[in-house]
């Protein structure tokens, strides 16, 4: 009962009004050198913590500003942060005139190449390849801003938190799916220039358009009248996964009679990547129309964009793969046919989205923004799969020499693959034609190998309507609601039958390990033994329906030498199970639909800032809320049935920290430390289990997790030309307690085996937790230049629960030295080698006639890499005691030093 009179009490405190006087200040943002007007400029005051954007004549002014010492902070894309230090008197209206802001180089540091995981049941994993969020942009936090673009190929994340913790909108909607907990990046690809406006809120601070969250929020701006009028074109070269990108827009700006247009089109491509096997085909398109009416007093937008991608991928390997073909970047997806290269594993994703968003400007004070959108994300990813043959995966760990117990085996197996014969190392496209046709010959055509595609298409609409009340000088009310609803089809078809006729609807698991059942083994019970063609359905379909409402409110408040701010949420989510297929291991519950799911959540957040003066100041932040469980994470085997964990909960996260920030003429920085205790999460490993051989469902319930360290930015600039920068992390994220886990097979022979899994004291794996930057930067007549070296440290490798099993260590007698040291090799958590990185930087800005420019920058980063850096990597879910040191992980290693070339034109 505690819990909700705390609600009560902050939804009452929130609205208490303060009367007093308000200071109007305004201005106007140019480029220096051509007085081009600058829109979308964050204009930061930040003794009062106001935040205004400049229009599209670079023109913003506020009534909410208190009298006495003030400094304005004014960012954005491509200008240089400028900080100016005002007084505002105590009443009337202070014009700061035409503030001159310095262009910034245009230099998008390329992105990583972040591959998912080889799990043959995880196809539509893409949040793990997703790197950190350019919300960071605008931000005005050092620390942000140098470890994000410096740290991210590194698989860097921000205090240790998942991507599900950063909550991302567009005008004002929410976008981050509900299923998968993460925003889909893919959507917004090759589309970038148009993406860079916007709002972020850093961690869980005091937010314009949402309760926040953990790991940040950011709301992106696409209406037209918040773009510049004019062309841009833009060409890149890279030597990554894509070698070129263009992009092409256009925007009028805000017209006399209101409206405002602005349209894209870019793309990607590459017939061949940096990783061999992979290859890109992106296009891309983007269309935005605004309509202001009553002198902007309301403002109609739409906007609608679309980024359709087919990709080859990568995956990991063994350790002893990489060193028997010298070559860290060997792929294992391809192969030849018909001397062409084909990759087994080839992404196809589309996203048309589509927003419509309208602002009313109530009074002067008030603000009330209402937006919906609906988008239908088309996901699907190819991959191997065959029945009654030889396994066609070339690193299959039993084609490794080290696997054979002969030395003649031993030797054959090591000189085909030094050999490197790619009918060997490579899929062998043939044989499985081969195969298919001799079965065909034989017998009636039935698949031995086959190319299948696995679904993962989702349809969602969503609402969100955020009310901003400046009630006085040092108060300000901002309020919420949201409601989404979502759709997530599931399905497999028949993608290529690689010359034969058909592949038969049964699981291949089942029939071995039941023999003579010959309904275990259906897929379907509703179409027994059913025959897939090219195209068709088959093996699982099932669609999940989420729903979810919230509202929020929060109140801030700001003084001369104190700030606070205050806010709670209340939250709903719905979700069930919808199956379109009777599955022979489980016919009682997986067809129909399934059991409803229901959470009622809430959360509480507050913050402190005490100001010495007004460049050394003192913030404090702390939360406390619940968080429904994750849909992709609930449900133990959804494609075969109903089944979640029993007594399913929501998670609950406490967040705090404190933080030293000052910002004088030359040094400004930042100094934090924090800690976030998660509690009864929930999480799911889907991999192929070798002594049981099939594919397993593994779910661990009540984690603890502790999250914390220091974290520090510096920047200091030693004249007008030369500035020095410093970010670094010290961090410990390690679990908490031995959570359970609950184990459940696809062939029906493993049905909910619950046993402790031991993780406690062990650390989150697939992030360093000990990182560092510092970087030079130049800039003299419009050159810029730029050098960075990044150190990654304590660096742990993604654990299998199944090698950390209770019961596989009952037995074990410390006396056995042999086997005892056998089990430890198993349960010993591998932390990878510390590395460091060379990155430089080159730019410039070429002005024309007209207020046309050029702006050219190349960069150049790893350059102490020579692709020995591992980046990433995974345990096996194997306990061969026969070879405790071999198989057990797999590992990707970053892509060696590599060029970024991008040239920017604008012309009026």
């Amino acid at each position: 009962m505690y819990k909700k009179y705390i609600l009560y009490l902050f939804f009452l405190l929130a609205a208490v009004p303060v009367l007093a006087q308000t200071v109007a200040v305004n201005g106007t943002v140019r480029i220096q050198g051509t007085r081009d007007p600058y829109a979308q400029a964050k204009v930061y005051f930040e003794r009062s913590h106001i935040t205004v954007f400049t229009d599209e004549r670079g023109n913003f002014s506020t009534a909410e500003i208190t009298s006495g010492e003030e400094t304005v902070s004014i960012s954005g894309e491509n200008i240089q942060l400028k900080r100016l230090a005002i007084f505002v008197p105590a009443s009337g209206v202070l014009a700061l005139g035409e503030i001159a802001v310095q262009p910034n180089i245009d230099i998008e540091n390329p992105q990583p190449l972040m591959m998912a995981a080889d799990d043959m049941l995880d196809d539509d994993n893409e949040s793990a390849g997703q790197n950190i969020s350019a919300k960071v942009i605008l931000s005005n936090d050092v620390y942000l801003n140098k470890v994000a673009f410096q740290l991210s190929p590194f698989r860097f994340r921000v205090r240790g938190y998942q991507n599900i913790y950063e909550q991302k909108y567009i005008n004002g909607v929410h976008f981050n799916d509900q299923l998968r907990g993460v925003f889909n990046f893919a959507s917004i690809g090759a589309i970038n220039d148009l993406t860079r406006n916007g709002d972020d809120d850093n961690y869980m601070t005091a937010s314009t358009f949402a309760f926040g969250s953990i790991g940040g929020t950011e709301n992106i701006n696409m209406r037209a009248s918040t773009y510049a009028k004019g062309f841009k074109a833009t060409g890149t070269y890279t030597n990554r996964n894509y070698y070129s990108r263009g992009m092409l827009s256009y925007s009028t700006g805000l017209q006399d009679n209101g409206w405002a247009f602005t349209a894209l089109i870019g793309g990607r491509y590459a017939d061949k990547g940096n990783v061999e096997g992979t290859f890109y085909e992106n296009f891309s398109y983007a269309f935005s129309v605004e309509k202001q009416f009553k002198q902007g007093q309301h403002s109609l937008s739409f906007v609608t964009f679309g980024s359709p991608v087919r990709r080859g991928q990568q995956s990991a390997s063994f350790q002893e793969v990489y060193d028997l073909l010298d070559n860290n970047l060997y792929n294992p997806n391809w192969g030849y046919q018909n001397g062409e290269v084909r990759n087994s594993r080839v992404v196809t994703a589309y996203d048309p989205t589509a927003i419509l968003s309208h602002i009313w400007k109530i009074d002067a004070n008030t603000r009330l923004t209402t937006g919906v959108s609906l988008h239908y994300g088309k996901y699907a990813n190819t991959a191997l799969n065959w029945y009654d043959g030889p396994d066609p995966r070339p690193d299959y760990y039993r084609y490794l020499p080290s696997y054979q117990t002969e030395q003649t085996t031993k030797d054959y197996y090591t000189n085909l693959w030094t050999s490197n014969k790619t009918s060997f190392t490579q899929i062998n496209w043939d044989n499985m034609y081969l195969a298919n046709k001799l079965e065909e010959k034989l017998n009636d055509g039935a698949a031995i190998y086959m190319l299948e595609k696995r679904h993962s298409d989702l349809l969602e609409s969503g609402f969100n309507s955020t009310l901003n009340k400046t009630i006085n000088e040092h108060a300000k009310l901002t309020a919420g609601i949201a409601a989404k609803g979502t759709q997530s089809q599931q399905y497999k078809t028949v993608d290529d039958l690689l010359g034969a006729s058909y592949v038969l609807d049964i699981d291949k698991f089942s029939e071995r390990d039941f023999a003579g059942n010959n309904q275990v083994s259906q897929n379907d019970l509703l179409n027994p033994n059913a025959k897939a063609y090219k195209g068709d359905i088959f093996g699982y379909r099932f669609n999940i329906n989420i729903r979810s409402a919230n509202a929020w409110i929060q109140n801030e408040y700001s003084y001369d030498k104190v700030d606070f701010y205050y806010g709670t949420q209340l939250s709903y989510t719905q979700f069930d199970r919808v199956g379109y297929m009777k599955n022979g291991r489980n016919p009682n519950n997986s067809y129909g639909k399934g059991q409803s799911h229901e959470f009622l959540d809430y959360g509480v957040k507050g913050g402190l800032t005490y100001k010495i003066n007004g460049r050394h100041m003192f913030t404090g932040n702390i939360n406390y809320m619940t968080k429904a469980p994750l849909v992709n994470d609930a449900y133990i085997s959804p494609r075969i049935n109903d089944r979640t964990t029993d007594d399913l909960e929501s998670s609950k996260i406490f967040s705090t920290d404190l933080s030293y920030i000052f910002s004088m003429p030359r040094l400004n920085g930042r100094l934090s430390v924090f800690q976030t205790n998660f509690n009864d999460l929930i999480d799911r490993f889907s991999y192929y289990h070798d002594s049981q051989r099939t594919f397993v469902n593994h779910a661990l319930r009540d984690i603890s997790q502790v999250n914390r360290g220091v974290e520090l930015g510096l920047s200091y600039k030693i004249d007008n030309n030369w500035t020095l920068d410093l970010a670094a992390t010290k961090a410990e994220y390690y679990y908490k307690n031995n959570p359970m886990g609950i184990l459940n097979s696809e062939n029906g022979q493993i049905n909910n085996e619950m046993e402790t899994v031991y993780l406690k004291n062990s650390y989150v794996g697939g992030m360093p937790q000990t990182v560092g930057t510092f970087g030079v930067r130049y800039f003299y007549d419009y050159w810029f230049l730029g050098a960075n070296i990044n150190y990654s440290g304590d660096y742990y490798i993604d654990q299998a629960p199944l090698r950390r099993l209770a019961s596989n260590y009952i037995t074990v007698n410390p006396a056995d030295i042999e086997l005892f040291d056998a089990y430890k090799s198993l349960t010993t958590q591998e932390k990878y080698d510390n590395y460091y990185t060379v990155d430089l930087s080159i730019g410039k800005i070429i002005y024309l006639k007209n207020r046309n420019s050029i702006n050219v920058n190349i960069a150049v980063n790893n350059l102490l890499n020579d692709t020995n850096i591992r980046t990433g990597g995974y345990e096996q879910g194997r306990l061969d005691l026969s070879y405790p040191n071999k198989f057990l992980s797999k590992y990707y290693y970053m892509q060696g030093t590599n060029c970024f070339i991008n040239v920017n034109y604008k012309f009026k």
